[in-house]
């Protein structure tokens, strides 16, 4: 098990990304209610043993989930937007993205959920 949150701190703390949604709307956390348009939430989603050796594991296979939620309003940026930078960001630190997909959550906003992968070894 390896601390992927700070990892995934890391990459979104990107200026890119931060420049488009506000540093304050990037979430490692799912609050109980989105409010605030753009945001940014991702999760740790999945931790899992790989590569083994004497019983011994050598690496961490690590999923993160990305949501993006903003409103169909001028002025805001579009989850396409918002998840091609999160995309170029994730793809620049060796992820890969294994799903990608876009629902409209009613009153104008939209939700874009991206899930990531990587392995990393000891």
């Amino acid at each position: 098990m390896i601390n992927a949150k700070k990892i995934y701190n890391e990459i979104l703390s990107d200026p890119i990304l931060v420049e488009m949604v506000g540093e304050d709307s990037i979430m490692d956390s799912y609050p109980d209610e989105v409010v605030k348009f753009p945001c940014v939430i991702f999760t740790d989603s999945l931790q899992t043993d790989i590569e083994f050796g004497d019983n011994q594991p050598h690496g961490t296979e690590c999923y993160v989930d990305v949501h993006i939620f903003t409103k169909a309003l001028e002025g805001f940026p579009t989850t396409t937007e918002i998840g091609l930078a999160v995309n170029n960001i994730f793809h620049g630190n060796d992820f890969f993205c294994t799903s990608n997909s876009e629902l409209e959550e009613g009153n104008g906003i939209k939700h874009r959920m991206m899930k990531f992968k990587n392995e990393f070894f000891s």
